[in-house]
């Protein structure tokens, strides 16, 4: 059977057509997807086709079919005659856009501490409670820990940086999650996220700014730090 939710798709309104139904082949790879972006399986994993078919619950066709479409991602290493591999994390790519992402979020955490509306802060206050109970449920914290940036992100009111950290923040996902597997980060994060909430309440630009530079440069120094040390499992 496919392991946890394929896609965080919003429900489908009473009017829209009928979603086709995902094949085989794509279920799989949302799948592998997930537990790949979540850590679950790690940067450098033997990807062995049999245990992926009885972890699945899908033939071998569809699980290799997923492979080349997970390495056309970047997120499966193919290799000649010998089973695939989770691709590995390079912090020669990854520390520029995390570069990126301090510059654009810790400017959107200004912006937003001056243009957030009520509405738009009480529904980060409701984030930051959800975090806060799913604290040990890796999936859920990842879902509501991208929303919760991208409301900071979406209430500075200004597209062009949105589409811009749109871009980046995506491509930081795996990353991102392998930092907060580390030992206390969420806890830590947890902290960090709840000083942000205040600042932006307090409508404190300059605090709200810092507050968010050192959070995304915290996750981008534990992300460097646990691959020079050696992911732990």
């Amino acid at each position: 059977m496919i392991e946890g939710p394929l896609a965080e798709a919003p429900p489908a309104s009473p009017d829209a057509p009928p979603r086709p139904a995902l094949s085989l082949t794509e279920q799989a790879a949302a799948a592998l997807r997930r537990l790949i972006l979540l850590n679950l399986l790690p940067p450098g994993e033997v990807l062995n086709e049999p245990d992926l078919v009885a972890r699945l619950g899908v033939s071998r066709t569809p699980v290799r079919e997923a492979l080349k479409l997970l390495a056309g991602e970047g997120l499966v290493t193919l290799r000649r005659n010998r089973a695939a591999l989770v691709a590995r994390l390079d912090p020669a790519d990854l520390v520029p856009l995390f570069e990126l992402e301090v510059a654009l979020e810790s400017f959107c955490a200004g912006l937003a501490a001056e243009r957030m509306t009520a509405p738009e802060i009480d529904r980060l206050d409701r984030l930051q409670a959800a975090l806060e109970a799913a604290e040990a449920d890796r999936d859920a914290y990842t879902r509501l820990n991208r929303q919760t940036h991208r409301l900071i992100v979406t209430a500075a009111r200004s597209p062009a940086i949105a589409e811009a950290h749109g871009r980046a923040f995506a491509r930081l996902e795996r990353a991102r999650n392998f930092a907060l597997a580390a030992d206390g980060r969420v806890a830590e994060s947890l902290a960090e996220h709840r000083a942000i909430l205040e600042a932006l309440r307090a409508r404190e630009p300059e605090r709200a700014r810092i507050l968010m530079h050192a959070h995304v440069a915290r996750t981008q120094a534990v992300m460097v730090a646990r691959l020079t040390e050696g992911p732990r499992r």
